[in-house]
């Protein structure tokens, strides 16, 4: 066959198919319009637990999102208002949520119950439930710290930028319990800015009188291994690197002992008939 008839041939098979693919599609026209199923009106407390789940499980990542800047705004609202209490009515009014965000307003509840560096006060009788910046540390003054210090059941120190997250301007008042002896500070070398805080107390600094001052500083403390050598031996104390004599008296060798290897009667009750005693030999 040559190469045009082969190009025909070709030619009229793709047709074939082309025409075979055409006569088993669907038409456009023909295609229902989906329409979407109607569903029941759940209740309010139906409808508030699928947002709580639904956000729990991660859906609607844009809804949470903006539901999280929501409680961040929150907590550093509270933060620079650390000593006072503001109730959830208080909150809502200075986040300034729009409309189509106040549906979210139950789920910033239970995600401020909920937060670490937020302190839920619950309702009472008298009063409304409140919410209040919690602080890595709860120390705001000086003697709220040397009691925290002292209550703390380990040596372990506190940072003072932690200090800070309650206590923003804590270093005047640390400068001055260090000066008192009230704590003891370790320091940024770059700076000398208050790094580390730990307890400390007066009772712990004896005051030293300035004759036994002197008298210290005057003594003079051997520098050399041969000056600490020579004062022990003034003092009548043998020194640890004094070279030891190995002195070996007349030791006399004795006779030398053979160990007994005699063993003890053995018996085989079972062979008495066969083997033959020759215990009395």
């Amino acid at each position: 066959m040559s190469l045009n008839a082969q190009l025909a041939a070709f030619k009229k098979e793709q047709a074939t198919v082309a025409s075979r693919n055409v006569a088993y599609s669907r038409p456009a026209s023909s295609t229902p319009a989906r329409t979407s199923t109607p569903q029941p009106t759940a209740s309010n407390d139906t409808a508030k637990r699928t947002h709580g789940d639904a956000f729990s499980q991660g859906a609607a990542p844009a809804g949470r999102s903006e539901m999280l800047s929501q409680v961040n705004f929150a907590r550093g609202r509270l933060k620079e208002k650390i000593t006072e209490t503001k109730s959830f009515d208080e909150i809502i009014s200075f986040l300034s949520l729009p409309n189509d965000a106040k549906k979210s307003i139950p789920l910033i509840k239970e995600a401020l119950k909920g937060d670490q560096y937020i302190e839920w006060i619950p309702a009472t009788t008298t009063t409304k439930e409140t919410f209040k910046y919690r602080p890595i540390h709860p120390v705001s003054n000086a003697e709220e710290l040397k009691d925290y210090l002292a209550k703390r059941t380990s040596a372990q120190g506190i940072l003072v930028k932690e200090l800070k997250d309650g206590w923003p301007d804590c270093v005047a008042t640390i400068d001055e319990l260090e000066k008192e002896r009230f704590v003891l500070v370790t320091r940024n070398k770059k700076d000398n800015s208050p790094k580390m805080v730990y307890p400390d107390s007066p009772l712990f600094h004896l005051k030293v009188d300035q004759d036994f001052k002197d008298y210290w500083l005057k003594t003079k403390v051997p520098t050399t291994d041969i000056e600490i050598r020579n004062e022990l031996e003034k003092a009548g104390i043998t020194p640890t690197s004094q070279v030891k004599e190995n002195t070996k008296g007349n030791m006399k060798k004795g006779p030398r002992k053979r160990p007994n290897r005699r063993g003890g009667k053995t018996t085989n009750q079972h062979m008495a008939g066969i083997l033959k005693d020759y215990s009395k030999r």
